[in-house]
């Protein structure tokens, strides 16, 4: 009898770091969620979920540290989106993008009224949970947890990805998440910007260098800032094995629902 198949399987990511123009923050959000989220995104093939979040001045406040390569100035980056997609198909997802975007620019369904810090495609590098049997990484967007904090991490020059990795997942991470607001992480590593990605998407530094520690909260992140985040830096670069560059919080964008651009 033939084995069973292992089901939907997560092994890529596709994120999105975007500051609109000042006074197109709720054209943005329209058109992002409503026409290029679907469009470019969810429609794609193994594209399997997607969720989009956002930074109040609040949760810009405690980014850290102030000066760092991510987001310059500090409170650019205010709207953040991720698509998950299937593992070892994302080529067959990115062709089908490839193909779309042009017939999109070509029905003005673009916006251009926006800075793009940071879109690129991302491989999955493994996961920590705070629980046995948790809520898997497939379902993480689905879960639409209260609240996520990213940290971008760069290797140092004498330890390798895969040391790191391995010393993220196997002693840094699940002590930290063992009975913590932190349900688990996800660790992601960036890849090359694709030829045919438009021209506004940034090129990406980092990549067989950097480590995207992806957090999903039970609570707003700001509400145990201090006891459970602000260490977070100290604890992912202990024993010297990476550089932190950018640690900060998100909260989740209500569907349908335009955020005020006030506390952005």
């Amino acid at each position: 009898m033939p084995e069973p198949a292992a089901g939907v399987v997560l092994g890529h990511a596709i994120i999105g770091l975007i500051e609109p123009h000042a006074g197109h923050e709720r054209a943005w959000n329209r058109y992002y969620e409503r026409d290029h989220l679907i469009a470019a995104g969810s429609s794609a093939p193994f594209t399997f979920s997607t969720q989009r979040w956002i930074a109040t001045r609040g949760h810009k406040a405690v980014r850290a540290p102030r000066d760092n390569p991510i987001t310059q100035p500090c409170d650019k980056g205010s709207f953040l989106a991720a698509l998950w997609v299937e593992k070892d198909r994302l080529a067959e997802q990115q062709k089908w993008v490839a193909g779309m975007m042009p017939m999109l620019a070509a029905q003005g369904r673009t916006f251009e009224r926006r800075d793009v810090l940071s879109t690129t495609a991302w491989d999955l590098l493994g996961a920590a949970a705070r629980d046995v049997d948790g809520v898997p990484p497939e379902l993480a967007l689905e879960r639409r947890y209260p609240g996520v904090v990213l940290a971008w991490l760069e290797r140092r020059p004498e330890c390798s990805l895969a040391t790191l990795r391995d010393a993220l997942l196997g002693e840094v991470l699940p002590p930290w998440l063992a009975a913590s607001p932190t349900a688990q992480t996800l660790l992601f590593t960036p890849l090359p910007k694709a030829d045919w990605w438009p021209k506004a998407a940034p090129e990406v530094p980092g990549v067989g260098d950097r480590i995207l520690v992806f957090c999903f909260c039970d609570r707003d992140p700001l509400d145990v800032w201090n006891d459970h985040y602000a260490s977070l830096a100290e604890r992912l670069a202990s024993g010297g094995r990476a550089r932190v560059l950018l640690v900060a919080p998100f909260v989740p964008v209500v569907p349908g629902v335009d955020p005020d651009p006030r506390v952005l």
